[in-house]
This record gives structure tokens, C-alpha cells and sequence, in this order.
């Protein structure tokens, strides 16, 4: 599941059920409904949701006006630009025309799509979007400070109608393999039979496969790695539309048997102790759920400076932060922290402390009950 998702389903299982009654729409089938399914949560697929503007938008505005119509809600919680704009306009549609029904809407965003690594009239199309839509939405709550004073900057909507809250988890609730176990499982998922991780120093990152993730560069820092630190090893889990590239640079950096691609692999945070080294490179983000996992996991992290990520991770304290598409300076980082024993313990420490006390599950529950 994406950030998306996994902020949805953390909502909606935390609620209580004597209180709430929910029901879940959204587009595809695939983990989410299955996850939602065992928790007894009502879901409806959303057929026609498509990124690209023409037929299929409108055939998800009346699918999203009808689900309203028949559930009756108090309480429309979209999340995502697209179900943000069309669920904005089917909601507001639906208000009209059933003026008794006081329905209200709640637009999460866990980071704006015009700051992704599209062309700038792509940009510009999703940026007035946010613009046009947002008369028809109650609040908007972002995951960062960052994508807050973003907003009011683009002139979004009224500062008064944007609030951050950040992602949280429970460190109660939230489970991981020991060390050699998780490591034995990832050796498992590796198909060249001859290769053993169990004596390597094992470097990792959890991520679909898009580009918004920096893996390319990720990769090239790699290269760099190699020839100072043989024993090194790097395993990416997830899957997406990157794959073929990652696959051409491993091979061009005859990295075949020092990177290895996973695929997806259902909870996967519950590997993380397997790594001496959590790295996110990505080149746009929120706040990634997998750092605060990392985190929780007591492994220590090295991430982009970008978006949410310096208001989770403090250079130096609780990690290392370096600027986004630079190999170079990623690669510094990865051997700063591995060649210090001390830092990497500093900053698991410290780490572990910020995780509980500013990012827990608790904490984000209340204040979107509150808004409720």
C-alpha cells in the first residue's frame, strides 16, 4: 500500500466502531480491501478513478454521488488529489441538491502532486485543481509544516483552513522479525542460490517503484559505494513502474551482485531489523510512513533533506539528511554512518524517542476526531 493507503487504513481500523459506522471507496482491488475485509470494514470499488481528465472522471463523480445518496454520511474523507477534486465535487453536488443533509468534507493530502516531477503545464493543471477545489472543502489537513506553508504560499486556500497532523503509529501494535530471522527471509527472497547476506553489511530501503523515490540515484550511489566498501550489500522491496530502469542500472554498473530487487513483499516493515542501514532517497515525499517504521525498527536512517522528512529525522541527531539526486553526497552519508558505530546508536536513541513522543498513533487519532 501506498502512503495513502496506509494513512486510511490506520484511520479507520482506530476508530471506534460503537461511534463510527464507515465505509470505505476506492479504486482497484489489492491490499487495502483485503486488509479492510479482515476488519469486518464495509469497502466499495470505485471503478472509473483515472489520473488522466476526460469520461472516466465523470463516470467517478456519479459512482461517488451515488455511494453518497445511499450511505448518507456526515463526514466525506477524501484522500489523494483525484478522489480530493472529483469526491469534492460530487460531495458539494450532493449538498445541493439534499440541502438538509449537513455533509462535511475533510481533504487530506500527504503531499501535493504539483510538486512531482512533471512537466510544468502538468503542474500547473494539478496546482489550479487544488485551487478550484478547495471552496467546496471544509479543512484540509496535511502530514508536514512543510506542505502546510507550501499551500499558503500557492495561495491554496486560507491558512486558517489548513492544519498539519502528522502520520503516527503504535509501537504496541507494530511487530518485527529478530535480526537473523528477518535476515534469513530476505536471503530467501534473493535468486542467485551461491549469495549468503547473513556476513554482509546490508543496506535497504521499503518503496513502490516510482520515480517520485529517488532509487535511480540510489543506485548509482551504489556504484560509488562498491569500490570502497566491498561487502556491502543494497536491497530495495516493492514493485512499479521503475523496475525496468533500476534493472538496467544495476546492470550497467555491474551491480548484479550487489543490488537486489524484491518485489513486493506484504508487510514488509517487519523486516526492517534485517538492515544495518535504512536509506529513502527520494526526490519528493510527505512523511513517509517507512521512516516513522525505521524508526520504531531501531535501525538507523539516512534520507533526503526534502518535504516532511527534516520535521521527523534531525541532521546529525537522529539521522543523517542529505540533498536530494546527488549519489555523491548519498554516499558519503551511507559510509559516515556505517564507519561510526556511535553516531548510527546516537541516533537510533534518539530516534526512537522522537517516534514516540511526536509521531504515535494516539496523538493523530485524537486530532482527527477532533476535527470530526
Amino acid at each position: 500500500m501506498g502512503g495513502a493507503q496506509r494513512f486510511l487504513y490506520e484511520l479507520v481500523t482506530h476508530l471506534d466502531a460503537q461511534m463510527y459506522v464507515i465505509l470505505v471507496a476506492a479504486g482497484r482491488n489489492g491490499e487495502l480491501f483485503e486488509k479492510l475485509f479482515k476488519k469486518d470494514i464495509k469497502t466499495a470499488r470505485i471503478r472509473n478513478f483515472s489520473n488522466i481528465p476526460g469520461i472516466k472522471n465523470f463516470l467517478a463523480f456519479i459512482e461517488i454521488f451515488n455511494l453518497l445518496r445511499k450511505f448518507r454520511p456526515d463526514i466525506l474523507y477524501l484522500l489523494s488529489s483525484e478522489a480530493g477534486f472529483i469526491g469534492s465535487l460530487a460531495g458539494s453536488f450532493y449538498s445541493l441538491l439534499f440541502w438538509r443533509e449537513n455533509l462535511k468534507i475533510i481533504y487530506r493530502i500527504g503531499g501535493w502532486a504539483f510538486k512531482e516531477p512533471h512537466n510544468i503545464f502538468i503542474k500547473k493543471i494539478y496546482l489550479w485543481s487544488e485551487k478550484f477545489s478547495s471552496v467546496l472543502k471544509d479543512i484540509i489537513i496535511v502530514n508536514s509544516e512543510f506542505d502546510r506553508q507550501l499551500a499558503i504560499k500557492n495561495k491554496i486556500t486560507k491558512p486558517n483552513k489548513i492544519t498539519t497532523i502528522y502520520n503516527g503509529i503504535s509501537l504496541n501494535e507494530i511487530k518485527f522479525f529478530l535480526t537473523e530471522e528477518a535476515k534469513k527471509f530476505i536471503n530467501s527472497k534473493i535468486l542467485y542460490s551461491k549469495f549468503y547476506i547473513l556476513n554482509s553489511i546490508l543496506i535497504g530501503t521499503i518503496a513502490n517503484l516510482y520515480k517520485n523515490k529517488g532509487l535511480e540515484f540510489l543506485v548509482k550511489t551504489m556504484s560509488v559505494i562498491k569500490g570502497q566498501m566491498s561487502n556491502v550489500t543494497l536491497m530495495i522491496i516493492g514493485d512499479g513502474p521503475e523496475r525496468k530502469n533500476l534493472e538496467k542500472l544495476i546492470k550497467k554498473y555491474k551491480l548484479k551482485n550487489n543490488v537486489f530487487l524484491l518485489g513486493a513483499i506484504p508487510d514488509a516493515y517487519k523486516y526492517l531489523k534485517a538492515l544495518d542501514l535504512f536509506v529513502l532517497p527520494s526526490i519528493k515525499e510527505g512523511q513517509p510512513w517507512v521512516i516513522l517504521e525505521a524508526m520504531a525498527a531501531e535501525v538507523p536512517i539516512v534520507a533526503t533533506n526534502i518535504a516532511g522528512i527534516p520535521e521527523m529525522i534531525e541532521n546529525g541527531k537522529s539521522g543523517l539528511l542529505v540533498e536530494p539526486a546527488d549519489p555523491a553526497a548519498l554516499a558519503n552519508a551511507i559510509e559516515k554512518m556505517l564507519a561510526h558505530p556511535s553516531l548510527a546508536q546516537e541516533c537510533i536513541k534518539n530516534a526512537s524517542i522522537v517516534v514516540k513522543e511526536k509521531f504515535n498513533i494516539t496523538e493523530m487519532m485524537e486530532k482527527n476526531e477532533k476535527l470530526f
